[in-house]
């Protein structure tokens, strides 16, 4: 599907500012993911980060941050261990409050990390129905784990499942769940050659629904040729790569 430029869709402005107003903070935590609930509206601006910091210890993440998604944005988000990637994303799904600055969703955000967060004992089917339901689309969850290639693994327990296929069955809720921001963090690492196709595809699927989308990844190489932009965080700043 033809993008538009990263330039038109997503906007980063690095200041360093220190004069940016506290957020309100509304969150809801549900396994096997995190879904920040508002209105349902996909289109135009989906995600707006003004002047936004973390501290952590007294200390700033990284800089002061203004960022921009529109609907469709596929952004590629990296940077070394430590470097705050997991922090921005759980930021712009709404699961933490800036320490300055303002945070907007214009629909419901969803925070994956994929792989993780599934409860053991819940088959395929019942994790990524219960996700979906969060937002009142359960009736998606059989087209989703077929989407994904899981129909023989429906009645399987996550506890008994491969790294890759967990992986798999996260990306299965993001697709039922169809949020309007999807966060993504680092989906690729146990995946193979079939399983980055798989995420893909995923991908495609709910940019084509408008869903703007935040992945962070140590492995962007797969990614960056689909990508509407890349952003990397390095010595406390995100920068347009």
């Amino acid at each position: 599907m033809p993008h538009g430029s990263a330039r038109e869709q997503v906007a980063v402005v690095l200041a360093g500012r220190t004069d940016a107003m506290s957020s309100p903070y509304v969150g809801l935590v549900a396994l096997p993911a995190v879904l920040a609930p508002s209105d349902t509206r996909c289109t135009g601006e989906t995600l707006a980060l003004e002047r936004v910091t973390r501290h952590h210890a007294g200390r700033a993440v990284w800089a002061s941050v203004d960022l921009r998604l529109e609907a469709g944005t596929l952004c590629v988000v990296t940077g070394a261990n430590g470097s705050g990637k997991t922090t921005l994303l759980r930021l712009a799904a709404g699961l933490l409050r800036p320490t300055t600055g303002t945070r907007r969703c214009s629909g419901s955000a969803l925070y994956v990390r994929a792989g993780a967060g599934l409860r053991s004992a819940q088959t395929v089917s019942q994790a990524v129905a219960g996700t979906a339901a969060l937002v009142g689309r359960q009736d998606a969850a059989q087209t989703a784990v077929a989407r994904l290639g899981l129909d023989p693994l429906a009645h399987r327990r996550i506890g008994t499942l491969s790294a890759g296929e967990r992986v798999r069955v996260t990306l299965a809720t993001a697709l039922a769940a169809r949020p309007a921001l999807l966060c993504l963090d680092e989906p690729t690492g146990a995946l193979d050659e079939g399983g980055l196709r798989v995420l893909l595809r995923v991908l495609d699927d709910v940019r084509g629904a408008g869903c703007a989308t935040l992945v962070a990844t140590h492995q962007p190489a797969a990614l960056l040729p689909v990508a509407d932009a890349h952003l990397h965080l390095c010595d406390g700043r995100l920068v347009a790569a």
